[in-house]
């Protein structure tokens, strides 16, 4: 009997240990760190069927902002209050792209 008493807390404290160390590893551990961004402003000149979410959709691609966020900055940026573009004038556009090593 006291054998399997001494056995039962050795396995106790094993499993202590193992669950300790799990809980320790995932609070250390750490994202996979994302490339930093430049962002980047320059203006484009409306085409014809150019809408406010069709020019968000090309410069989120590979971002982390959401075409929703996009056309509201674009929206402040240009101090637009509606949502209508019309064909030839310019807008200026935001985006980002990988930082290099070095700067």
């Amino acid at each position: 009997m006291k054998k399997s008493f001494v056995f039962l807390r050795i396995a106790a404290i094993l499993a202590c240990c193992a669950f300790f160390s799990l809980f320790l590893m995932n609070a250390l551990a750490k994202e996979p760190s994302k490339p930093e961004t430049i962002s980047y402003y320059t203006c484009i000149q409306i085409q014809p069927g150019d809408t406010l979410w069709s020019i968000a959709e090309t410069y989120t691609a590979g971002t982390d902002i959401t075409v929703d966020e996009y056309v509201k900055q674009l929206k402040q940026m240009n101090h637009m209050g509606e949502d209508t573009l019309h064909t030839g004038c310019y807008l200026t556009i935001m985006y980002q792209l990988p930082a290099e090593k070095g700067q």
